[in-house]
C-alpha cells in the first residue's frame, strides 16, 4: 500500500494552525502566571498587615518606618515585625550585632514575604524590599501642625524625636481599619536594612517628607489632584515615594484590618486619599 505524504500546502496549513494556537496560548499562560503571582503578592501583604496588627497589640502601637533595636542604631519597619513573620533568627542576629558591623545573616537572601513575585528587579543577596508603609502627608510633621502629625501612621520612632515619636495604635484609627491602608507595593523601594545612621543623623528624616529614607521605606501623599498611584508625582523629590507595581492595571495594598486588595490604577484621587488618610474629617479633603 502506498503511503501518502503531506503536500506543501497541507504542511503550511499545519504550521499556520500551530502558530495560531501558540499565539493564543502564550498570552493565556502568561495571564495565568501573573494571576498566580498577584495572588501570592496579596497573600504576602496580608501576612505583613497581620504582623503589623500583632506588633501593635504586643507593643502598644505600630512600629516606625525607622526604629531602634539593641545595639543596632537604626532599623526599618520590616525588621521590627521579623519575629511576627517567622524571622526571629534574623531579628536576633541584627539585634546583637556590634555597631558598624554587619551580622552574617544580613548577607542572606531577603525573606520572600518582602518580595513581590511580579517584580522585574533582579534577584540579589542584598536586603531587598518591595513593599513600603504609609508615612502620611508631605507636610513637615516635625515642626508643623497637629493635623499633619495626626494623619501620619508610620513615623520616625528613634529616640531623640519627641513630637512624632509616640506610637499609633491600629484600633485608634478614626476612619476604621478596613478603610485605611497600612502598606503597598513600590517598584523603587530600597532595602529593609542598611546603615542609615551615618547617612541620616537624627531629626533629618522628618524635616521634609520627601527624604530619602521615606522614599526607600514608605510612601507619602498630599491633597493634590496631580498625585495618585502609578502616576508621575508632583515633584522630582517625591519620585520614589508613591505606590506602584508591576501588576497590570493595579497596585496591591494591605489595610489595617489585615486584608489586602488590588487598587485600580485609575482610581479617583479623592478615593485614593480617603484610603491612605487615617482621619478624613481632620484632613478636610474637598474634591
Amino acid at each position: 500500500m502506498k503511503r501518502s505524504a503531506f503536500t506543501l500546502v497541507e504542511l503550511l496549513v499545519v504550521i499556520a494552525v500551530v502558530a495560531l494556537l501558540v499565539a493564543i496560548l502564550i498570552p493565556a499562560v502568561n495571564a495565568a502566571r501573573e494571576y498566580a503571582r498577584r495572588n501570592q503578592c496579596l497573600t504576602q501583604q496580608r501576612s505583613l498587615a497581620v504582623a503589623m496588627i500583632d506588633y501593635s497589640k504586643a507593643n502598644n502601637g505600630l512600629p516606625g518606618y525607622l526604629n531602634e533595636l539593641g545595639s543596632t542604631p537604626i532599623h526599618s519597619w520590616a525588621i521590627a515585625i521579623f519575629p511576627m513573620i517567622g524571622e526571629q533568627t534574623r531579628y536576633d542576629a541584627l539585634q546583637n550585632r556590634l555597631p558598624g558591623t554587619l551580622a552574617p545573616i544580613e548577607a542572606h537572601v531577603s525573606p520572600a514575604t518582602l518580595l513581590c513575585p511580579s517584580s522585574d528587579r533582579p534577584e540579589r543577596t542584598t536586603p531587598q524590599l518591595h513593599y513600603v508603609v504609609n508615612c502620611g502627608p508631605t507636610t513637615n510633621v516635625t515642626n508643623n501642625s497637629d493635623t499633619a502629625i495626626a494623619l501620619t501612621l508610620f513615623r520616625d520612632r528613634r529616640s531623640g524625636l519627641t513630637t512624632i515619636n509616640r506610637r499609633i495604635k491600629i484600633e485608634d484609627i478614626p476612619d476604621g481599619t478596613s478603610n485605611t491602608i497600612l502598606l503597598s507595593e513600590n517598584v523603587d523601594a530600597g532595602r529593609w536594612h542598611q546603615d542609615w545612621t551615618s547617612a541620616f543623623p537624627p531629626n533629618e528624616f522628618d524635616n521634609t517628607r520627601s527624604s530619602a529614607a521615606i522614599a526607600e521605606l514608605g510612601f507619602i501623599w498630599e491633597n493634590s489632584a496631580t498625585f495618585a498611584p502609578n502616576f508621575s508625582p508632583p515633584s522630582p523629590s517625591l519620585r520614589l515615594s508613591r505606590p506602584s507595581s508591576r501588576h497590570p492595571g493595579a497596585v496591591i495594598a494591605a489595610f489595617a484590618d489585615g486584608s489586602a486588595r488590588p487598587i485600580n490604577d485609575n482610581i479617583d484621587i479623592w478615593d485614593w486619599l480617603r484610603f491612605v488618610c487615617p482621619d478624613d474629617k481632620k484632613a478636610e479633603f474637598t474634591p
